[in-house]
């Protein structure tokens, strides 16, 4: 349905009169807001209705980027001119009733006590103004006001029926008033509410007044948005698709939030009188409280000069003069900048072959296309997000921009975003820079380097901080945008905005991909540019990431709009690029329908509209042969190998599957060698610890790490987990790895001669000069099957550690083979997860085979089911049956938990991790302290920490770094509550005074006691646990553990 306003430019603030002296005395004496008792002060309603109305506006105008109002404005169907001005006009009239529901009996029953001159609260104002008040509504918290907004709104709409006109489009707007404080509405709330006739003001005595209220204010917030009746009917018959409803209510949640800060908007005395604000005034009311808040825009870039292509990217990446791009940086450039209409890409190179710098420049590229207002990056894990903000940091620096500083607004977003320094300093120095501009100091503001990054004060927190136009997060940040839970909207709406670049995908389960192919159809829908990285992909995986992308993209309505439409929204590329754009992609690309081509290695997988291509590229880096051995999975086997290969030193890696192996491992290794050869690193370590760990092996084992310099040692053994894979860049001269799929054991591979040391490897001793890895974690082989570790099978399933060895000929006791990176890579995952797998599994093995494929099979089939119990819902099967954000609420939500704040970033990993404690040590005189070796210049090691008020910021930070989580054995996930319960009666007497700490607020404690240098126990649960700083967390009878 087209809907034509006139337009604007962009930038002209739109102001439109309500005729605010139309509001009759009874309205104006609704109560939106108080102090709750602080004081004796109030906010009319139709004041908090018409400052969210217009905060809403200048969202629209200065905040929102050209992408996503694009995505409104094909929603309402109107052309760029007057599908614009609908467009916002829709936004500002449903913030401007949002809160319509207060408007009732229920809500304004409420009591709420103004000091000690009336205890009744403030229900004398709309009494007063000849409103019925039944006293027995006090207290009642049925129906909510969003619900009873919502069904005011759709009664509202009712008068505007028409023969014909389905019920869905009149219940589409009013979804959005309903889910505006971030819970979609419930059909049965909804249902329960409307037979709440006397708490809507629809039955009993005096309710003509309340329903006249209602419908007043309707119509003043229609005339806030400059809505007429005939207009207002139009949209009140419109049907948005369920993915523009969200991020209506995410931008109408944002408008409410910032209308409700008093510092912002401020109350009033109750006791003044209300003859009605004017127009001028309101403007200026809202005026003063957008510069205060300071939204940073939406970044933005003048047209950018791609060539020549070296010296951009030199100058993006701070290279030197003469550097030159890989090749696949080169052909993402391409594919971003020619593309007639491009949406995903699917990098795929080797380890160090610049996929990150290859995505950046994508994203660049695609914002100033697309018009999208900045760029999110996601990493799979802390350690390799804080990796990564410090380079999309430096990469945000060197980014031009066309308006203010704070377009370039940069946040990270992990549980632990507070302990990263560069991060945290940069907040500091931002709110220095803001203090100087508000006292009129722009001189010394000048400091501030003038294309540096900076953090928004009021985009800061964990809910808000993914709003920021740029943002480093760790994937569940991301994967939470297909989750259901509160606030869904806001996360959606902040994806939205942004180019998705998400890394590592290869590392994520079947249980995480479940969210992440929904997300992306979501993502297809919006046309947000989404990038994913890899170092190679299963062909199956591939291909469902691809169509998960199509199906969202080639759904009619919102974002579906016909390649020529695509063309002329999309900013056109430079004249001197015109010609190469005959091809619409680099001149090797490849077309497939039902399937994407595989062209070579590296490649980009890419859509063109609703079509999926292909493009290879050369591969840059050297090429590494290692060649792999079995060997017994005993440590006896372990350490003799180790003392074999070292004897003339060396630096060598030991990655095992579980913690308890690696201890293990450690354990005899360390007796071998000693204690300061041996380095042990996997995630049950206290934050500060691991840490340190790992700063010592990037010092020791890194690029500029050499024997020469001095800094690579002559003898070292690192035994550790997958966080060896995934998170350092370090170099082993020999590695020994637990069996584990072929691709990560592809990945696993990269960390032994990564980095090139000498001419022929000479640097590295005689004996290590050629790459090799020794593969364990098998107990046996025999005619029947190989036998795995019991902990290995508790990570990996037996089938696919069967086609792993398959695939690689290790079919035999001591087998062995020679692997060519990066040659290797693709052909081997391709056919380690095809269907033809199981022609590499030998005979003698095929029976073991067949049944270990059942038994993935259900495993599988249970990780889908329990990843849909909150999954977001299919958005074709949504728009098929017309739904709206009532229908979403079918789903179950995850719960928010301050006692569990990371409880949503759990729900979309199928993770062994519990709940996370704070490690202190237990005096016997019942104090508690920090562990012995924990302290800093500022606060000395083992300190006693105060109970009677809060520590230090010093203390806080320290404190807050000696996190780690509990075994999943201690923990399991179907007993958290318990566990946390069991917790907070252990630490309730040593936190109570911490608990307006932006570091330890909600944080639980396990105290231990020392029984030995350095070790320390607890009994929890009914089990034994122990601390030491070599072995990390452990339950006492561990020996071989599975968790």
């Amino acid at each position: 349905m087209a809907l034509c306003f006139r337009g604007r430019a962009r930038g002209e603030i739109m102001t439109v009169s309500a005729g605010l002296g139309s509001l009759t005395a009874a309205a104006r004496s609704l109560w939106g807001k108080s102090d709750y008792g602080e004081g004796e002060r109030w906010l009319p309603l139709y004041v908090h209705l018409a400052d969210a109305a217009g905060v809403a506006g200048r969202l629209w105008d200065c905040w929102l980027p050209k992408s996503t109002r694009e995505i409104v404005v094909r929603a309402v169907g109107g052309d760029d001119d007057g599908g614009g001005a609908i467009a916002r006009s829709l936004l500002v009239f449903l913030a401007g009733v949002h809160d319509v529901g207060k408007a009732t009996p229920v809500f304004q029953a409420k009591g709420v006590p103004f000091g000690l001159r009336d205890a009744r609260g403030i229900a004398w104002k709309p009494e007063r103004a000849g409103f019925v008040l039944n006293r027995d509504l006090v207290g009642k918290r049925e129906p909510t006001h969003p619900i009873a907004g919502e069904l005011i709104l759709e009664r509202y709409f009712g008068r505007y029926a028409v023969p014909g006109c389905e019920a869905a489009g009149m219940r589409s707007a009013p979804s959005i008033v309903g889910a505006h404080h971030g819970n979609f509405p419930a059909r049965s709330r909804l249902h329960d509410g409307g037979l709440d006739l006397r708490e809507l003001g629809w039955a009993g005595e005096g309710h003509e007044a309340w329903e006249e209220a209602q419908d007043e204010l309707v119509g003043y917030a229609a005339r806030l948005a400059g809505i007429d009746d005939e207009r207002l009917g139009m949209l009140a018959r419109l049907k948005l698709d369920v993915a523009v409803e969200s991020l209506l209510t995410g931008m109408v949640i944002i408008s409410d939030w910032l209308a409700s800060d008093c510092d912002l908007f401020p109350l009033f005395d109750v006791y003044d009188t209300d003859d009605g604000m004017d127009d001028a005034t309101l403007r200026a009311r809202l005026d003063h409280a957008w510069a205060e808040v300071r939204i940073p825009a939406p970044w933005s870039e003048s047209r950018p000069r791609v060539e020549p292509f070296g010296e951009f990217f030199s100058h993006r990446f701070g290279l030197p003069a003469g550097v030159e791009p890989r090749p696949i940086q080169e052909s993402a450039e391409r594919v971003a900048w020619e593309a007639k209409d491009p949406g995903l890409l699917v990098i795929e190179a080797p380890m160090g072959e610049g996929k990150t710098e290859a995505a950046l420049v994508a994203a660049e590229l695609l914002a100033y296309r697309r018009g999208l207002g900045g760029v999110c990056v996601a990493l799979p894990t802390m350690a390799t997000t804080d990796a990564m903000f410090a380079r999309v940091r430096g990469w945000l620096d060197r980014l031009p921009r066309d308006g203010s500083l704070e377009e370039k607004d940069i946040y990270l977003a992990h549980g632990k975003a507070r302990l990263n320094e560069e991060f945290q300093g940069l907040v500091r120095e931002s709110r220095r820079h803001r203090s100087l501009v508000g006292n009129g100091r722009e001189g010394d503001a000048g400091e501030f380097a003038s294309e540096s990054a900076t953090v928004s004060a009021w985009m800061y927190g964990r809910k808000k901080g993914m709003l920021s136009n740029f943002v480093v997060c760790t994937v569940d940040q991301v994967l939470m945008g297909a989750l259901h839970m509160r606030h869904l909207s806001l996360r959606q709406l902040a994806l939205a905005n942004k180019v998705v670049v998400i890394d590592e995908c290869h590392a994520y389960d079947l249980y995480m991909r479940q969210y992440l192919d929904v997300l992306l159809q979501w993502l297809g829908y919006w046309r947000v540019p989404t990038i994913l990285l890899s170092a190679t992909l299963p062909d199956g995986q591939r291909e469902m990431m691809v169509e998960s992308y199509l199906s969202g993209r080639r759904l009619p309505g919102g974002a579906s709009a016909s390649a020529a439409e695509g063309q002329r929204r999309m900013k056109k590329v430079p004249a001197y690029l015109r010609k190469k754009q005959k091809s619409a992609a680099p001149t090797n690309a490849a077309q497939a329908k039902a399937s994407v081509p595989y062209v070579g290695y590296p490649q980009i997988t890419y859509t063109d509209g609703t079509s999926a291509l292909c493009v290879g590229a050369k591969a840059s880096g050297r090429s590494v042969s290692t060649s792999l051995q079995m060997i017994d999975d005993s440590v006896e086997t372990l350490v003799e190998l180790l003392e074999d290969s070292l004897r003339d030193g060396g630096c060598a890696g030991v990655i095992c599957d579980t913690v308890g192996r690696a201890q293990e491992a450690e354990h005899a290794l360390a007796e071998a060698f000693g204690e300061d050869v041996v380095i042990l690193d996997h995630s049950r370590f206290i934050d500060i610890d691991r840490m340190s760990t790992e700063e010592v092996l990037r010092s020791e084992l890194g690029p500029t790490a050499t024997a020469e310099n001095g800094r690579r040692p002559q003898l070292r053994v690192v035994v550790g987990t997958q966080v060896l894979e995934q998170s350092l860049d370090i170099d082993f001269d020999l590695l020994v790895t637990d069996v584990a799929p072929v691709d990560l054991l592809l990945q696993r591979l990269g960390r032994t001669h990564r980095h090139k040391r000498g001419e022929g490897e000479c640097e590295r001793p005689e004996l290590l000069r050629e790459s090799c890895c020794y593969v364990r974690g098998i107990d046996a082989i025999d005619d029947g099957r190989p036998a795995f570790a019991k902990g290995v099978t508790n990570v990996y399933d037996v089938a696919t550690l069967m086609e792993s060895l398959s695939v690689l000929g290790m079919t035999t006791e001591h087998s062995g083979t020679e692997i060519m990176l990066p040659r290797d890579i693709p052909h081997l995952v391709r056919e380690a997860y095809s269907d033809q797998a199981e022609g590499f599994v030998p005979d003698c093995w095929k029976e073991a085979y067949v049944k270990a494929q059942r038994d993935r099979n259900v495993r599988n089939s249970t990780k889908v089911e329990r990843a849909n119990k909150c999954l977001l819902q299919d958005l074709a099967y949504a728009k098929k049956n017309d739904w709206t954000l009532v229908n979403l609420a079918d789903k179950i939500s995850v719960k928010e938990d301050a006692r569990d704040s990371d409880r949503g970033n759990r729900a979309v990993r199928d993770t062994q991790e519990t709940i996370e404690v704070l490690l202190v040590r237990k005096l016997q005189d019942g104090e508690i302290a920090l562990l012995p070796w924990i302290g800093n210049e500022e606060v000395a090691e083992g300190s006693v920490l105060p109970t009677d008020w809060e520590p230090s910021r010093e203390e806080s930070v320290l404190l807050a770094e000696c996190a780690v989580r509990l075994p999943l054995s201690i923990c399991p996930t179907d007993k958290l509550d318990s566990c946390i319960e069991e917790l907070e009666r252990g630490c309730v007497n040593y936190v109570r005074c911490w608990q307006e700490s932006p570091w330890l607020a909600g944080r639980l404690l396990l105290p231990m006691e020392g029984v030995g240098t350095g070790v320390f126990e607890c009994e929890f649960l009914g089990k034994r646990l122990r601390y030491t700083r070599r072995g990390g967390l452990a339950t006492v009878q561990d020996s071989l553990t599975s968790d």
